[in-house]
């Protein structure tokens, strides 16, 4: 009997381990949808998730913000995630990055500022919840805080990855 059981907890911990080897070094490319607080604005992207090294990877982005309030943003992203998984599928991750975005609309002409378009470089830092759906997709939970000069905000989004 003891020998069964430590046969089907070898047999649990190989599961375990290999699925979280698989998250470690998969690729990823997605789509996700996103809200962003202080400007009231709905988000939609695509993402792609590259392993760098156990535990490491790299998170580029492309946002498009929906025009609210009269004015709308292209976000471009570089995040970098670190990987702490659990209970086999599931994964935490805290990450930090750099952004650009570009606001566009009248709403953001001023007196002084006669232009409708403002760029700005920010950081990004926050942190996400991955699980493994299937062998090939994942979705993820993801709250970060976008530090730029006049356009500070959190944002929280969701997204479904492919995995190759």
């Amino acid at each position: 009997m003891k020998k069964i059981i430590g046969l089907l907890a070898a047999v649990m911990l190989l599961s375990i381990a290999s699925a979280q080897a698989q998250s470690y070094n998969t690729k990823s490319l997605g789509v996700s949808a996103g809200y962003l607080f202080e400007s009231e604005n709905a988000q939609g992207g695509i993402f792609i998730h590259l392993p760098i090294a156990r535990n490491w990877r790299v998170a580029p982005s492309v946002n498009y913000t929906f025009s609210n309030h009269k004015r709308n943003n292209l976000e471009i992203n570089g995040d970098v995630h670190y990987l702490v998984p659990f209970a086999g599928r599931f994964s935490f991750y805290p990450l930090a990055g750099i952004t650009f975005q570009s606001w566009r609309g009248s709403g953001l002409q001023t007196d002084k500022e006669l232009s409708n378009t403002i760029n700005k470089f920010g950081i990004n830092a926050g942190a996400g919840f991955e699980m493994n759906l299937s062998q090939r997709l994942d979705l993820h939970i993801e709250g970060k805080y976008i530090f730029i000069d006049r356009f500070h905000q959190a944002n929280i989004s969701i997204g479904l990855g492919y995995k190759f």
